[in-house]
């Protein structure tokens, strides 16, 4: 991350098959952004958020151009971002502010939040989405926040949230825990990384168990 004039740096082609030299090497953001989760939309469409502000920058990976989809609010931040093509929504993850927002990917219009939890420390660092749920991770707390999708991704009330504490070969510790997270493409299985621990571990989502996975060679050489 950076904290002055910050710029995002594009390797490969992204929504499609394309060699590198059609797309920008370099897209420059607004300064003082200082971007976190980067997302693809539909086609050659980037989601870049700004930790302190909340906002989200729309991109064209192909041409360039950008454009403040989200505009920025107080008491708002955007960590890690997730894009449900379902419904054409972005799913984000509000760090320090305890909160999950979504957004509408077409205008920008916040259509709800959650709060994930009322008191610190919390750090809502990333999320996933499955076919009927969103995961979101907390790097000071240590557990899941699981939301579940109704058909066709329809959003739950406030009251749903659910709360999965990790247990297993994770052991929570001092500075940043569970920061990144992906999942298997059937949504049994999640994958986060432990950033304090020098960790990757397996969840299964409906229980919080963790298995710490082996991580083979050297990360030098990565």
């Amino acid at each position: 991350m950076a904290d002055a004039k910050t710029i995002l740096i594009l390797g490969g082609g992204v929504g499609g098959v394309a060699t590198a030299k059609s797309f920008p090497e370099v897209i420059e953001l607004p300064n003082g952004w200082r971007p976190e989760g980067v997302e693809t939309g539909r086609g050659h469409t980037l989601y870049v958020g700004s930790i302190p502000t909340g906002a989200i920058r729309q991109i064209d990976a192909r041409t360039g151009e950008s454009f403040t989809l989200v505009e920025p609010a107080g008491g708002r931040s955007a960590i890690g971002l997730e894009y449900d093509a379902r419904t054409h929504r972005l799913f984000v993850a509000g760090g320090g502010t305890g909160q999950a927002f979504v957004y509408d990917a077409g205008t920008g219009a916040l259509v709800t939040s959650y709060t994930l939890t009322p008191a610190a420390p919390t750090f809502i660092n990333d999320v996933v989405l499955t076919r009927d749920a969103v995961y979101f991770t907390d790097s000071q707390r240590p557990w899941l926040y699981r939301l579940p999708l109704g058909p066709g991704g329809e959003l739950p009330a406030q009251s749903e949230l659910e709360t999965i504490p990790l247990s297993g070969d994770y052991a929570h510790g001092a500075g940043n825990n569970l920061n990144g997270i992906v999942s298997t493409p059937n949504g049994k299985t999640l994958i986060a990384v432990q950033s304090n621990a020098a960790a990757l571990h397996r969840i299964d989502p409906a229980t919080g168990v963790a298995d710490r996975l082996e991580i083979v060679g050297d990360a030098e050489e990565c």
